[in-house]
């Protein structure tokens, strides 16, 4: 039995379906590439599938606008710009042979030869990978010690702090007391920072999301919990939460 294969939707465009054993509904996501993918059990006939694609019309259809939308300023050019609090990237044309990039403090700029292309995939991933790279170096500068002082503040006490390059989370804290925090938290503002550092710390206390989780994150935050977890939803863990500027 075929296990992956196309459905072609007039408004949707092509649909990867996946089989797969373990699967007991119709999960519908989007990929890196913007195309909807649809994860299906083993035996689902391709009819049921349709008449699923059909049910959830409505929000597959803003599913994948919302990737085509992340799509279209998913490429670095030279107008591309980050301007945080604590980051700030650009690129300037120069008199150089090759690209390259400088970094100081909290800053980094890519300088480029005149003709230089940027649509190019591997040109891309260099710069994605230099952009990371250096938001991971002022991460380790910044974030210990300022987690350090709000942990002493509340009384707390963690394990180990590790900077990661994690997709989908801003951070994490398991039973040891080890808490993991987003790079990308770099690209945010800094209260936000500062929320999502307060929330690894109160699972120091609750490991759940409990309502005594919330009151003690709310505590900590000075009743601004739920104001800043609202705004958190607007940003994405990636070099392009922050939109590019024209």
């Amino acid at each position: 039995m075929v296990s992956d294969f196309f459905i072609e939707d007039p408004s949707l465009g092509r649909i990867l379906v996946h089989r797969n054993p373990r699967a007991r509904r119709l999960i519908f996501r989007t990929n890196d590439e913007g195309i909807l993918v649809a994860t299906v059990p083993q035996r689902a006939s391709e009819k049921t599938i349709r008449e699923g694609i059909q049910t959830l019309f409505p929000r597959l259809e803003r599913m994948v606008k919302r990737a085509l939308d992340k799509q279209a300023v998913r490429q670095i050019t030279p107008s591309f710009r980050i301007d945080s609090q604590d980051f700030h990237f650009w690129s300037e044309e120069a008199r150089v042979s090759r690209m390259t990039v400088r970094q100081q403090q909290g800053t980094l700029v890519c300088y480029y030869p005149a003709g230089q292309q940027f649509e190019h995939p591997q040109i891309q991933q260099w710069l994605v990978r230099m952009i990371e790279q250096s938001l991971r170096l002022h991460a380790k500068f910044l974030f210990p010690p300022r987690l350090e002082a709000m942990a002493q503040a509340r009384g707390l006490r963690y394990t180990s702090l590790s900077i990661h390059k994690t997709h989908g989370r801003w951070g994490s804290c398991n039973t040891s007391g080890r808490i993991n925090l987003s790079l990308y938290l770099m690209l945010l503002p800094r209260h936000l920072q500062d929320y999502v550092m307060h929330h690894e710390l109160t699972h120091l206390v609750e490991m759940n999301h409990g309502p005594r989780f919330w009151q003690l994150l709310d505590e900590s935050t000075q009743g601004h919990s739920e104001e800043y977890r609202k705004e958190l939803k607007k940003y994405d863990t990636n070099v392009f939460c922050l939109k590019q500027v024209d």
